[in-house]
């Protein structure tokens, strides 16, 4: 058996060949309480809403927190962010990594009752590649094909060497038998179908939505883990962070998700109140748009002089955006790979950084041809000679984007370039990304412990179709060839190095500028709830981030966590029976716990 997702392998198979394993059936427990007794909530405050509660729609940090609350992946996220059975119990390549078999887990049921086989997982992927929803799409090679021999077998054909399921893939498992009806209609009719209450595989299914106040889940009855305590959890949306404090300090919210770092005093003046400062996995960026979109588009042509770029991340303090919108809660950004992927990320040498020199950039300017005008805005040779301006929406799914557009305003007015900021939601944000009606924004990045999809969002194939992810449709040939490299190489040292060396290219082409690296912030009542698990574990997140094991062991403060429900690994019940069978049969237990660093087929991340 080659190293891949192992449960205690010699003892089931001792166990299976003396007929000792017996299957339990799936039966759903009450999905509520009973009438005598009122529904066990879980709330939650957060900064951004849910504009579509359809998977395929995602855009905002909320909206994906809602689908990893429903959803499965094949293998999931563990604490330390290594891949660990889920749906699947075991994902093995072949020995030249082109083919990957997975076995699923029988005896899984969507929140209908229906069986979740093969075929569902089979049909998520190709549905997600068909219709080109690149978030879903872009971890699976050109020509990856699929087939399910049986209901509990998922083989993976793919024409070039991938590591496929064990990044892992964060690609959602979806029922055919909801979404198969959609296979030939567009992506914008599959995104305008009404998904409440939802059909999943998930702990908690979201059954009802008050747009623009707040969205409820209620445990699935048919969940395949560990049971969650709470009945419910509800997402109560502030859009004022001063007022989301305020009901944390009154005990009107259990959790609040999302907060500036600017109150950070305020909320550690609360009592029975605990901050958690969650380590950077995201990154806010300046994209400029450089106009290779389908659909016809005019950004700044000026953008498209290196020399102008590298004059704005010249005109750019990134410190000052740090101790002004992030006080004690961010570090200046460098590179699009997050520090939190600590093994990948590059630390930009001190002689090729671009710091903060406003002297130096009108210099560049200068040189680039754009002169001064006299009413202190430079004049644009490219654009008729009209004065030099910026088109900046700024989203708001991103904390303080409006206060970093200001900021920005006024660096690069010292430099003679003027900048209209505009804020946006974050749907109106995606809509003008995809058509490129802008000439630079302020959004954010995040991404996988693997940097490959990062990587991924800007090759050139990255700005192909509808829902396409390129910021501003940036190519570079250099870099397409670069990023094909990395994907072709197995070994985790000789990939460290292309790696870095696209970070540095990226830094050194300026496509886009990366501002800073946010802590996320969240604090919680200890006097009303318990047993959040950090992912990853110590400094991660306590609320849906790479998985839903903490909403999973929550349980009011008060209240023991139920048996089922001890577990913080993500171990399913069913796992942790089997355990206990086998020390008591015999004491020959052989358990290796799946995604360890140190295996030869796992990369740090």
């Amino acid at each position: 058996m080659s190293k891949s997702i192992q449960r205690t392998a010699l003892v089931l198979a001792g166990l299976v060949a003396g007929g000792l394993l017996i299957a339990a059936p799936a039966v759903a427990d009450s999905a509520s309480p009973s009438a005598s007794t009122a529904p066990l909530v879980l709330r939650i405050g957060m900064t951004t809403g849910i504009d579509n509660p359809n998977l395929w729609a995602v855009n905002s940090p909320a909206e994906w927190g809602s689908l990893i609350l429903q959803y499965d992946l094949a293998l999931q996220f563990s604490p330390d962010l290594a891949a660990q059975p889920s749906v699947a119990d075991s994902c093995d390549p072949s020995a030249d990594f082109k083919t990957w078999t997975c076995k699923i887990h029988p005896g899984i049921k969507w929140s209908d009752g229906q069986p979740l086989t093969s075929k569902d997982v089979a049909f998520s992927y190709r549905f997600a590649i068909d219709k080109q929803f690149d978030y879903f799409s872009s971890y699976f090679p050109k020509g990856t094909t699929f087939e399910t021999p049986d209901d509990l077998t998922l083989i993976w054909h793919s024409p070039v060497a991938t590591r496929g399921p064990k990044v892992p893939a964060w690609a959602y498992i979806v029922p055919e038998h909801i979404w198969g009806k959609y296979a030939n209609d567009d992506i914008d009719k599959i995104k305008a179908v009404n998904t409440v209450p939802n059909v999943a595989s998930g702990p908690f299914i979201m059954t009802s939505a008050t747009p623009g106040q707040n969205w409820t889940f209620t445990r699935n009855p048919y969940f395949w883990g560990n049971k969650p305590v709470y009945d419910q959890i509800v997402f109560q949306l502030y859009t004022n962070q001063e007022a989301m404090v305020q009901a944390l300090k009154n005990g009107q919210i259990d959790i609040g998700d999302g907060f500036d770092g600017a109150l950070l005093p305020a909320l550690g003046a609360i009592k029975n109140v605990k901050v958690q400062k969650v380590t950077s996995d995201f990154w806010v960026n300046m994209a400029f748009n450089f106009g290779n979109q389908d659909t016809p588009s005019k950004p700044l042509a000026a953008l498209k002089d290196i020399k102008v770029r590298k004059a704005i991340e010249l005109a750019i303090d990134k410190q000052a955006i740090v101790d002004k919108v992030y006080p004690q809660a961010a570090s200046p950004g460098e590179t699009i790979v997050r520090p939190l992927s600590d093994y990948w990320h590059l630390d930009i040498p001190s002689d090729k950084v671009l710091g903060y020199d406003p002297a130096a950039a009108n210099a560049l300017l200068d040189e680039a041809g754009y002169p001064m005008g006299t009413d202190g805005v430079r004049i644009d040779p490219k654009n008729s000679n009209s004065p030099l301006r910026l088109r900046l929406p700024v989203s708001d799914d991103v904390n303080g984007s409006t206060s970093i557009g200001q900021l920005i305003e006024g660096f690069l007015k010292k430099v003679g370039i003027a900048v209209e900021v505009k804020p946006v939601t974050a749907a109106k944000m995606y809509d003008l990304q995809q058509a490129g009606d802008f000439d630079a924004y302020v959004w954010y990045w995040t991404g996988d412990p693997d940097p490959n999809y990062q990587l991924s969002v800007f090759t050139s194939d990255a700005c192909l179709g509808d829902g396409h992810l390129s910021d501003g449709c940036w190519k570079d040939a250099t870099y397409d060839s670069m990023f094909a490299k990395q994907t072709a190489e197995m070994n985790p040292e000789a990939r460290l190095k292309i790696v870095q060396d696209m970070q540095q290219y990226v830094y050194d082409q300026v496509p886009v500028i990366v501002l800073a690296y946010p802590n996320y912030i969240e604090a919680y009542r200890t006097d009303q709830v318990a047993g959040l698990v950090p992912t990853p574990v110590k400094d991660g997140y306590l609320t849906t981030s790479y998985g839903y094991a903490s909403m999973v062991s929550a349980h009011p403060a008060q209240q023991d966590a139920a048996p089922a429900s001890t577990s913080s690994s993500g171990i399913p019940p069913w796992a942790m029976g089997l355990i206990g069978l086998v020390l008591v049969i015999g004491g020959w237990l052989v358990w290796r716990r799946f995604g360890k660093r140190g295996d030869d087929e796992f990369e740090r991340d």
